[in-house]
């Protein structure tokens, strides 16, 4: 099952530069893969009272092609890609407009038993069978290896997780690290690149109170980022891919 729908893109959803990039793109995602699984009777809005789990992003992946204005809906599409994991899912997307690709992406997600604490097959939720495409998104497979420690990485600053940042479950949404991690760095950053590549792999849960510690290191292709807990732990690990200016 492929779903498409068409979004006029909202000014709410813009860069500091007034068009939709790559946070906007990502926030288009999230949206579509909700609404696949709401379609399917399988999303958050009733898994965990009705089966006590709920579905989880663990990786996403955005590939920015240019950025979108306001004069003309885009047109979105999502489904589920085939692969081996008998847990996991990966969800593939495209944000086209007038036939020309503007975003592609990928997010990688699974249940979770929330009262045993572990990941679960879908099964458990009764979820339908043979509903993956043969079709793959035109995207880089996700990382294997990103930085898991600060060691050599500059402190940029810390974020308190508080009430606006939660979802259903309790924890910190998902979309919440995409604006923590791009914070990491200022307002001239993002006049001088444009973020044409982001990844982040979701580590570990972050709950209301906790402290969020943001690093980041330029490397020669990539800046890489990481989101550490006050208690050591790594929370989230991204990664960024830019384009200068001109």
């Amino acid at each position: 099952m492929v779903l498409e729908r068409d979004y006029l893109p909202m000014y709410r959803d813009a860069e500091a530069n007034g068009l939709i990039g790559i946070r906007g793109y990502l926030y288009y995602f999230q949206d579509m893969a909700t609404y696949y699984m709401h379609n399917l009777g399988k999303g958050n809005d009733t898994l965990p009272e009705e089966y006590g789990i709920c579905g989880m992003y663990t990786k996403y992946r955005m590939h920015l092609e240019r950025q979108a204005d306001y004069k003309a809906p885009l047109h979105m599409e999502t489904w589920l890609e085939k692969i081996s994991s008998h847990v996991l899912f990966h969800h593939g997307f495209v944000v086209t407009r007038d036939g020309e690709v503007y975003a592609a992406g990928r997010v990688e997600s699974c249940f979770y038993d929330m009262k045993k604490g572990r990941l679960t097959r879908p099964a458990a939720v009764d979820f339908p069978q043979n509903m993956e495409e043969e079709r793959l998104v035109e995207l880089e497979p996700f990382l294997r290896k990103m930085p898991k420690t600060a060691d050599g990485m500059k402190y940029r600053y810390t974020h308190t997780v508080h009430y606006t940042d939660l979802d259903k479950s309790g924890h910190m949404t998902n979309l919440k690290y995409v604006d923590l991690l791009l914070d990491a760095f200022g307002s001239q950053f993002y006049r001088d690149y444009m973020v044409t590549d982001m990844e982040i792999h979701y580590v570990n849960q972050c709950f209301e109170n906790e402290k969020i510690l943001v690093y980041a290191q330029e490397a020669e292709e990539c800046v890489w980022l990481l989101g550490m807990k006050d208690n050591g732990s790594a929370a989230v690990q991204g990664m960024l891919k830019t384009e200068v200016i001109t």
